[in-house]
């Protein structure tokens, strides 16, 4: 009897060391054909339960496909009527400029990170939804597999 003691004592470690305690949301989206075309937009709804201040991260996985060093991605948090709260554009660096390694965590696909927003106040709790559009030069962006977000309590 006291080895399965033993046995669930570790399992139930095993889930709560896996648990992410920052985490309010965080969600993928999948392109096709690892192709990120002009007129895709994602989005991604999320319910806040409490005021304090959030950072919101956005998330991209790509490949040496990807055909520019960089990504220029604009995103736009909406509240639940639809009103504007917050809107900008960020420049990701995906590969060194002058030696082309890219940059992020990966052999083949590299992930990246980077914060959207830093301690966010939201204006009241509710759903909410942030959208993310790509805008480059070209029409299609091959060599991107997923954009995401992540959603997380502030610092």
């Amino acid at each position: 009897m006291n080895k399965y003691w033993w046995c669930f004592g570790g399992f139930i470690l095993f889930v709560l060391a896996g648990c992410d305690a920052r985490r309010v949301f965080e969600a993928d989206y999948d392109f096709p054909s690892q192709r990120w075309h002009k007129d895709s937009i994602p989005h991604f709804s999320f319910r806040v339960e409490d005021v304090s201040p959030k950072d919101i991260i956005l998330k991209i996985r790509n490949s040496f496909a990807f055909p520019y060093r960089n990504c220029y991605i604009t995103y736009l948090l909406e509240d639940s009527t639809g009103a504007t709260l917050k809107s900008g554009m960020i420049n990701l660096q995906l590969f060194d400029e002058q030696t082309g390694k890219p940059f992020g965590r990966g052999n083949t696909i590299f992930q990246h990170a980077e914060p959207i927003l830093q301690e966010f106040n939201f204006p009241k709790k509710g759903q909410y939804r942030l959208k993310l559009l790509q805008y480059m030069r070209s029409n299609y962006l091959k060599g991107t597999y997923s954009v995401g977000i992540r959603v997380e309590y502030g610092k």
